[in-house]
């Protein structure tokens, strides 16, 4: 386990580029923790932070619990000393806008998925990179009209070339009539995935597609609101300690430019300490990293 934060990276535009990977997408695969889940986030957010206090401050802890009167900005836990209690209030950071336009994309991505297959479904698992125009940032809002003559072309596309795709392993690209699909892409390319890898994409019944999903632009001002949320709804809290927790799949490479925003806004906090914990939401990882360092403290 690794406590501490050194990132190099100021900001991210998109995530993985890669097609297929052994475990799939890590938006696909099953949480370590529900984030609706109060009490589990709790256990699990409160066990790293005193693990955290014990290996990197040296703090002499005996024990956490959880309080039964948690709402009202109230304590969610407190931390047993030797000696003496504090309180902690745990939180989750979101960037708000980001969150909001993947999943918007990742709908699309699946709708676009479940109308291919509706019309053929492959014997293999095939990756469909659907690819805007140049100059257009993110997916444009396009009619389900558009949508559903896509899908009829891209699946008429994959049954005429499955003897090839079954075959080679190797790209297939095709153009889209402008004047048809005007804004929605300019074309698309087929991949199949290897029967050992799963899909990166969004999809089922061996059709995932990628509608540029993993570009979406994470903003600074998406950061400044997020943080500035965290601050409005938390600060002022009946608590000695904020530990605000991210997931690092959703925070996309952020986490520097997010600790010195939270560094920024909570400098005039009326907790004790400020923390800020990242880690992948993810069950199962080859190798489990916990990015934990306080953002600051009232002396």
């Amino acid at each position: 386990m690794r406590l501490n934060i050194n990132h190099s990276k100021n900001n991210i535009i998109g995530g993985f580029k890669l097609p297929y990977s052994l475990n799939g997408s890590p938006h696909n695969r099953s949480k370590w923790v529900d984030e609706n889940d109060t009490k589990e986030v709790e256990n699990l957010t409160g066990g790293l932070f005193i693990n955290y206090l014990r290996k990197i401050e040296k703090r002499q802890i005996v024990y956490f619990s959880h309080n039964a009167r948690d709402e009202n900005k109230n304590p969610d836990i407190f931390i047993h000393f030797e000696g003496y209690n504090q309180s902690v209030q745990i939180t989750q950071i979101v960037l708000n806008d980001y969150l909001k336009k993947f999943n918007q994309t990742k709908k699309l991505c699946i709708k676009i998925s479940k109308l291919i297959a509706e019309i053929y479904k492959p014997s293999i698992k095939i990756n469909i990179q659907i690819y805007p125009p140049w100059g257009i940032e993110e997916p444009t809002r396009s009619s389900g009209a558009v949508h559903k003559r896509a899908a009829k072309l891209i699946a008429n596309t994959i049954s005429e070339n499955i003897g090839t795709l079954c075959s080679e392993r190797k790209y297939l690209n095709f153009h889209l009539d402008k004047k048809i699909f005007k804004n929605f892409a300019d074309g698309y390319n087929l991949f199949p995935v290897p029967h050992t890898h799963q899909s990166n994409y969004f999809g089922d019944n061996n059709v995932y597609v990628d509608y540029e999903f993993d570009d979406i632009r994470i903003s600074e001002e998406d950061i400044h609101n997020s943080v500035n949320k965290v601050y409005n709804n938390k600060n002022g809290g009946n608590s000695d300690i904020l530990l605000i927790w991210g997931d690092r799949n959703h925070l996309m490479g952020t986490e520097t430019m997010i600790f010195k925003n939270l560094q920024e806004k909570f400098k005039n906090s009326t907790f004790k300490s400020v923390y800020f914990m990242c880690f992948e939401n993810i069950k199962k990882v080859e190798k489990r990293m916990i990015f934990c360092s306080k953002v600051c403290e009232t002396k």
